[in-house]
């Protein structure tokens, strides 16, 4: 993964090292990211409380995995939501459920970017098609068009290389495309 397109904040790194000596001193990474953790994951479980435990469980196994942390140059920010996404792949698989909530905006971006227009019948299509998706390439829509993520920082969630995720992100919008194309 080409990690020289992202730049750790040196203050971050700081803060990082001072939580690892303290981890008492982890409350201003707590506080940066809190908001963004409970998003990225409110956003899949559509629920606030269950979103609360959920952002708070990411945040007390990041806590204790700390000393572990090595800074490889990417955000911390996307190993928090790397802990996030394994919290929530535990949820659901305890329920065997996947859900994809997506607002009308953000299909309508994802509908642009696979070059489709906004006409009512297409942006139906394109819902159809999402709800079947796989939940590994669900993920990737996500990621990506929910979550406003590079694919570098994809990479590093999902623990595949920056390449890998434009790839894999490129071959799901071909399969939607398709999809989409072959709904009567």
């Amino acid at each position: 993964m080409d990690v020289s397109a992202v730049q750790v904040p040196t203050h971050e790194t700081a803060e990082i090292q001072a939580a690892k000596a303290d981890p008492r001193r982890f409350t201003p990474l707590y506080e940066r990211y809190h908001a963004d953790v409970f998003r990225f994951v409110h956003r899949r479980v559509q629920r606030m409380e269950l979103a609360a435990d959920l952002s708070q469980e990411t945040f007390l196994k990041a806590l204790s995995a700390l000393p572990r942390y090595e800074d490889r140059g990417t955000p911390f920010r996307a190993w928090l939501y790397r802990i996030a996404l394994n919290e929530l792949r535990m949820h659901w698989r305890k329920r065997k459920e996947v859900v994809i909530e997506m607002s009308f905006a953000e299909v309508r971006g994802l509908g642009e970017e696979m070059g489709a227009d906004i006409e009512d019948e297409r942006m139906q299509k394109l819902a159809w098609a999402l709800g079947r998706l796989p939940s590994s390439k669900a993920r990737l829509i996500e990621l990506r068009f929910m979550d406003g993520l590079s694919f570098a920082e994809m990479g590093v969630v999902l623990e595949i290389g920056e390449d890998a995720a434009k790839m894999r992100t490129h071959r799901v919008l071909g399969l939607l495309r398709s999809m989409m194309t072959t709904r009567g």
